[in-house]
């Protein structure tokens, strides 16, 4: 499976680009050098790289992260430009152009949008261009933002339908407990139960810089294993950890894919903010669930939240279990003056993709 795979998205984290002075451009280097091997082989990269925060604090001579998104948006535009000097340098010394791209999560979650994102990949990819992607933090408010770049690249990974997501981190995989306070802290080689990996695990550590530890990994991994792309969560520290991996060695946690999800269900679950909630009766949740039938309004026994159509809205039991969640085809004043609360073709049923294996 890894063997075959022709288009890669790498994730690198904060921890692994931060150096004593700013940007660790070894580091960077030997990245460099392992996906310009990739290419010569036939393989596709596209790199979500963090970092820009880290290289505004350290061109500012900071020595904390920010306390305020206005501080983080200011320190991400100071440290964009050195971040991607630091690639274009280490790339162009191996004959290779790269791009950068910003992306929101509005980017993600409109489908025209999302489209025309895809099509910018795919042009960058045909010329040759390593794209090395962000989120625009600089302009990222609350309702656009996606928050992490781990899941920053499970979107990319659907976006450009890679074959393989690589996430590398610090630690040489998904430990049971953090390896660095726990000698007797367990690697997990495979994940295919998300629930036995959840009863078992404890993902709460984080990092000085990184905007969260082997929790949002995991998420990032579950959601875009659901999609159908594999996932290695891997040692970037590791002598040739890419070409490794891409040879087939078993390195780091491998999520193995459980295709349950088309995109457009992947941008309704994942990418569109709910607005409000729906709670439902028995019948109707029993046509949703077991019948697989739309949701209509005789159904709905209470409304949450202001909305519109065309808004995402989460969809509960009256004892208040998350059944799924969908595009509205009314808004909040309308549900009871309209017949269709919510077609089934636009509804994702939680059970559906969240029960046994990943």
């Amino acid at each position: 499976m890894l063997k075959k795979a022709k288009r890669i998205v790498v994730k690198v984290g904060s921890q692994l680009l931060a150096g004593n002075e700013g940007l660790n451009g070894e580091f960077i280097g030997e990245l460099s050098r392992q996906v310009g091997e990739l290419r010569q082989k036939g393989r596709e990269v596209i790199l979500v790289s963090s970092g820009a925060v880290l290289a505004g604090i350290k061109a500012l001579g900071l020595n904390r992260k920010p306390f305020s998104l206005s501080e983080k948006q200011a320190l991400s535009a100071v440290g964009q430009p050195y971040l991607m000097e630091e690639y274009r340098k280490a790339f162009k010394s191996f004959g290779t152009e790269v791009a950068q791209v910003l992306l929101t999560a509005e980017d993600l979650r409109s489908k025209e949008r999302f489209l025309n994102a895809k099509n910018t990949f795919e042009a960058l990819l045909k010329f040759g261009v390593v794209p090395i992607v962000n989120e625009n933090d600089t302009v990222s408010v609350e309702e656009i933002k996606i928050g992490d770049n781990d899941n920053l690249s499970a979107h990319v990974s659907v976006l450009v339908d890679a074959d393989l997501l690589i996430i590398l981190t610090t630690a040489n995989g998904i430990y049971d407990k953090d390896p660095t306070s726990n000698l007797d802290a367990r690697l997990i080689p495979v994940v295919e139960n998300e629930e036995e990996l959840f009863k078992t695990c404890d993902f709460s550590c984080k990092t000085a810089f990184g905007t969260g530890g082997m929790g949002t990994k995991v998420e990032a991994a579950l959601k875009a294993a659901r999609k159908g792309i594999p996932v290695i969560v891997a040692g970037g520290r590791e002598n040739d950890v890419l070409l490794r991996i891409l040879n087939g060695e078993k390195l780091g946690t491998l999520f193995m894919p459980k295709k349950k999800l088309k995109a457009k269900g992947y941008r309704i679950l994942y990418l569109m903010k709910p607005k409000g909630k729906l709670f439902i009766d028995e019948g109707a949740e029993e046509a949703l669930v077991k019948m697989g039938k739309s949701l209509l309004s005789k159904g709905v026994k209470r409304v949450e939240g202001k909305f519109e159509r065309g808004d995402a809205v989460e969809v509960f039991s009256l004892s208040g279990e998350l059944i799924g969640k969908g595009i509205a085809k009314c808004s909040s004043e309308e549900v009871e003056k309209t017949k269709l609360c919510i077609h089934r073709d636009d509804f994702v049923l939680l059970k559906e993709v969240e029960g046994e294996g990943v």
